[in-house]
């Protein structure tokens, strides 16, 4: 079967898939056409889906005249949409087959001491005196935007950025984000895309948003994140002969989550934080960017510490008290906040999703630090190439897939359990 019959087979299976669980597409379906064919069949079963992977997975790999790049990609989507079926089949693959499968690494967990550093270097850089876990409640407190102020703050600082974007990394004429503020949700920000150059960037507004964590949050988001991902993969797909099929539980997720968390550091770069407080002084948003900018620099390596609880609860097997107090810990956060985390952590829809923060964003750096024309250069790169996690691992990091299935192993097996 030649490439562009598999792809396309590929793709039906994930519409199919998509009807059962709606929201594994990440965004609208890459062949209209073909969407609209798919949904008037008949209802398909998860065990003809399952059979359909296991079936496309054999024929792949037979079929050695593939690009080996092209190869490789595929059969990563296709191992991600067999788990999604064998889910919906009702079986019950372990986490770590899971995430594996899905994300094609295998998460790791973090030493304790890197987290006690990071608290030693919050401890230095926080006003005041007393135990870092006080106060640091105290400058997130502080630190809070008013509500009545965070439509403004949210606008300038996007603006903000889509010139910087614009000028210096570029985006297709036409493109649009709307950033809107919306409740309670199980996430801080999240954003949709609707196709067409068009996106929707929902920030829950129970999640109090604090200004030092604004920038970065919207350059996750927007620009140059996820918005401007999606935005130069559509105009990248008009010159692909195949529709590219985007999962939002598949490898790329991994390279999206850590080149979003990554984006603050490449544009504006570093000092981004003098250019925030610029910005949010013109919205009536008081910021101290210097400071603020160190605060998230040292907190950064807690971004594992979502990982490592997912890890607890689902492998682990610890109880909620257990994974709450871990977050609670390790993030400085109240109890009521890390439950808010929990929430997240166990939502059947999202419980595998962390390792692709905690992976990718490692990932992402390491090799834009690598790259010889620059970050912006290399971002520009990231966004533009279809990569698999595997392909940023340095030497001696781990392993490339050999082409006949997904990643090898990307990382080191787990150590014993965190506590």
């Amino acid at each position: 079967m030649p490439l562009a019959r598999l792809t396309r087979a590929t793709t039906e299976l994930g519409l199919r898939l998509e009807r059962l669980r709606p929201g594994l597409l990440d965004g609208p379906a890459p062949d209209p056409d073909l969407a609209r064919r798919v949904g008037d069949e008949p209802r398909p079963a998860p065990a003809d889906l399952l059979a359909d992977a296991g079936r496309l997975r054999r024929e792949l790999a037979a079929a050695t005249e593939l690009p080996r790049d092209r190869g490789r990609h595929l059969d990563a989507v296709l191992c991600a949409l067999e788990c999604q079926a064998r889910l919906l089949a009702g079986e019950e693959p372990g986490y770590l087959d899971q995430v594996r499968s899905m994300f094609g690494v295998v998460p790791r967990r973090a030493d304790p001491d890197e987290y006690r550093e990071a608290h030693r270097g919050l401890d230095d850089l926080l006003p005041g005196r007393g135990p870092v876990r006080a106060r640091m409640r105290a400058y997130r407190e502080v630190d809070v935007v008013a509500p009545d102020r965070l439509g403004a703050a949210v606008g300038a600082v996007t603006a903000e950025l889509r010139r910087r974007v614009r000028d210096e990394l570029g985006l297709p004429p036409g493109e649009h984000a709307a950033v809107v503020l919306v409740g309670e949700r199980p996430w801080t920000a999240f954003t949709r895309y609707d196709g067409n150059l068009r996106s929707r960037i929902s920030i829950s507004t129970a999640a109090r948003v604090r200004a030092g964590a604004l920038l970065p949050l919207l350059a996750h988001e927007v620009y140059p994140g996820h918005h401007t991902q999606y935005c130069r993969a559509e105009a990248a797909a008009v010159r692909c002969p195949e529709p590219v099929l985007r999962l939002v539980h598949g490898p790329q997720a991994v390279i999206a989550e850590g080149a979003a968390e990554a984006a603050a550091s490449v544009l504006p770069g570093p000092g981004w934080g003098v250019v925030a407080q610029r910005v949010l002084a013109g919205a009536g948003v008081r910021l101290d960017g210097e400071l603020a900018e160190r605060v998230e620099a040292q907190l950064e390596p807690l971004g594992r510490v979502r990982l490592d609880a997912a890890l607890l609860r689902h492998v682990d097997g610890a109880g909620p008290d257990e994974v709450t107090a871990h977050l609670a810990r390790w993030l400085l956060v109240p109890q009521e906040r890390a439950r808010r985390m929990l929430g997240f952590l166990d939502h059947p829809q999202w419980r595998a999703y962390p390792v692709t923060y905690a992976e990718g964003a490692p990932l992402v750096r390491g090799w834009l630090a690598r790259h010889p024309g620059g970050p912006v250069a290399g971002l520009r790169a990231l966004l533009d190439s279809p990569l698999l996690p595997a392909d940023l691992v340095t030497d001696g990091g781990g392993a490339a897939g050999n082409g006949s299935g997904p990643a090898a192993s990307t990382f080191p097996a787990l150590p014993r359990p965190l506590h």
